[in-house]
């Protein structure tokens, strides 16, 4: 397989070395030093959602302040092009593949629980950090699965996807607002709830390694503001989805659930400034897939903005999966840089470890980490070693090396496109080299067979 191998225990360490001389830190680290950790992903977030990232629609000040205080990334994948696999990727630093997650989790779909898998949690929560998440977990619905058993000390929010934002009933007419393990039902805008119980947890966790998981809802449908009263009824049947809101024309709608969410940002930052954590404190924010620009042609409008790019949510294109990304780390992370380097949701759980100090698990583990620290382009601005990665849905598949990216949609042939030159995958490239496009096949097939084992 070509891709980028783990690291073994010996590179390991050199890495964590150089990491710890690059960020200033000390070369072992006590539980004072050890940085906390803030990973806010979005639901649905297009490339083009954003101020910084080209949107004159949307006003988004405080992630354009974050990406001026930080680093922001123009070529950061979600590992899927829908929701759960990329938080199965995310939390886990493997390939969803592996799990057998590839598709969106449903009503009664597997989830985590049935799977023998480590979560960022589990790994920093063993090294004495609380851990805490406040939103979407969509891994799952079965008791096994609730994030409580994965890790996470204290979790507020739902299992489902999709759930009314005032009612909290899901697709399923079921009351879906939890606290841990117990439906808990709380009034209020799902955006606003997750927002407080995150700038509690800062509050309650300040004097303490943390790590703060916040899967927003926003700004997937039913699209709904904070000024809508409640859509959904417990024990009503909206599993066919052929009215996804109270809005017939949503573009007024999404464009103030992407305001709220840009607050929600906000407050979570001012709380850290507040408690004196900013320069502790590592925050991260993206989104789990692109964009719908438009959904089966049920509501008028444009939903989101993807840029440049082309197709959308659930494509293999790069509007499926290209997504926002920002860092933010003062002291650390210099202000206002861009970078181009690629990187994917899979490379934060081995970026998070090593900036823990904790030792990731051996390239022969059964829990080795697909995924690479990408600590080098956050704090040295340096290029990541190129690797080969993997997309794939539905039988739909896509294959990136450097700037070159072969799509391979079923039941057509493979297409070809030079990514720095055309991000907009239109001028088919896949002809004129031959061999390019033999050297990816084969590394594809490889990477199904390794993945798709288990």
């Amino acid at each position: 397989m070509l891709s980028r191998k783990p690291l073994t225990r010996r590179h390991f360490l050199q890495s964590s070395l150089t990491a710890a001389l690059a960020l200033g830190l000390p070369k072992t680290s006590g539980a004072g030093t050890k940085p906390n950790f803030v990973l806010i992903v979005a639901d649905d977030l297009g490339y083009g959602d954003i101020g910084c990232y080209g949107n004159r629609i949307n006003r988004t000040p405080n992630l354009d302040l974050m990406s001026q205080e930080g680093l922001r990334f123009t070529d950061f994948h979600a590992n899927g092009p829908v929701c759960s696999p990329t938080r199965a990727a995310l939390l886990t630093g493997r390939y969803q593949q592996r799990m057998g997650i590839e598709e969106p989790i449903g009503n009664q779909g597997a989830g985590l629980g049935e799977l023998d898998e480590i979560t960022i949690a589990s790994y920093l929560r063993k090294a004495g950090y609380t851990t805490g998440i406040f939103g979407k977990w969509h891994l799952g619905t079965q008791p096994s699965d609730n994030p409580i058993h994965h890790g996470f000390s204290e979790f507020r929010g739902h299992l489902y996807s999709a759930q009314d934002y005032q009612s909290h009933i899901n697709r399923w007419g079921m009351m879906d607002w939890r606290h841990n393990d117990k439906v808990e039902f709380e009034q209020g805008y799902n955006t606003h709830l997750i927002t407080r119980r995150a700038v509690q947890f800062i509050k309650d966790h300040k004097d303490k390694p943390f790590f703060l998981y916040v899967p927003h809802s926003a700004i997937h449908f039913p699209w709904m503001s904070p000024d809508d009263p409640p859509y959904r009824k417990e024990g009503g049947n909206y599993d066919s989805l052929l009215k996804l809101g109270p809005h017939e024309d949503v573009t007024d709608v999404v464009k103030k659930m992407v305001e709220e969410l840009d607050k929600s940002v906000g407050e979570i930052m001012g709380a850290l400034k507040a408690h004196g954590l900013d320069e502790k404190t590592f925050v991260f924010f993206t989104s789990d897939n692109g964009g719908y620009r438009h959904y089966a042609g049920l509501h008028r409008g444009e939903i989101s903005d993807n840029g440049p790019l082309r197709g959308q949510k659930t494509d293999v294109f790069e509007g499926g999966h290209r997504v926002p990304a920002i860092a933010r780390w003062p002291g650390r992370i210099k202000t206002g840089e861009v970078t181009h380097e690629m990187a994917l949701t899979m490379d934060l759980t081995p970026t998070y470890l090593e900036l823990a100090g904790i030792e990731p698990p051996l390239s022969d583990d059964a829990h080795a980490l697909d995924g690479a620290s990408i600590s080098s382009v956050l704090f040295e601005g340096k290029a990541m070693a190129e690797r080969t990665v993997f997309f794939r849905k539905s039988g739909d598949r896509a294959v990136r090396r450097g700037p070159w990216k072969m799509v391979w949609l079923k039941n057509h042939s493979p297409m070809l496109f030079h990514l720095d030159n055309d991000i907009g995958e239109q001028n088919n490239l896949a002809e004129q080299h031959s061999a390019l496009m033999e050297k990816l096949k084969t590394a594809l097939f490889k990477w199904e067979q390794d993945v798709d084992a288990r």
